[in-house]
């Protein structure tokens, strides 16, 4: 879903308490040489249904694995739950393209570390209900 896409990243880069990721906002992976903090996000897929609200995810819901890096553990979490407040439990919103969401969900996944590169990872999934305007 393309428009919901641009909406987040755009919604990312434009939150004021995000400000910290700057232009490191990054699909997938973050590229080899990244400077923490930095967030990355990818379609999570129907497996979500076990981190969010429960039952299966909606006709119209779409869910994104947020993986938020930091050089130490308390920033990488603070980040993640900064991120948590913006997204969680949104009121409707329009987002363009025709598309309004209509509430959001959250859920905390593992925290992670890879030891040659020194990240400390903190991983959430953000899933978003959308109906057309």
């Amino acid at each position: 879903m393309n428009d919901l896409l641009a909406w987040l990243v755009a919604a990312i880069k434009a939150e004021p308490s995000l400000a910290e990721f700057k232009d490191r906002v990054f699909p997938d992976a973050a590229p080899e040489n990244a400077k923490n903090p930095c967030l990355v996000y990818q379609l999570y897929g129907d497996e979500s249904e076990a981190t969010l609200d429960p039952g299966p995810l909606k006709d119209g819901s779409y869910a994104y694995q947020i993986r938020i890096y930091a050089g130490t553990r308390i920033r990488a979490n603070a980040l993640r739950e900064i991120f948590r407040i913006k997204f969680q439990g949104m009121t409707p919103l329009s987002i363009g393209g025709g598309w309004r969401i209509e509430g959001s969900a959250w859920g905390n996944l593992a925290e992670t570390y890879d030891e040659k590169l020194r990240d400390y990872g903190a991983l959430g999934v953000l899933e978003v209900h959308l109906t057309g305007e």
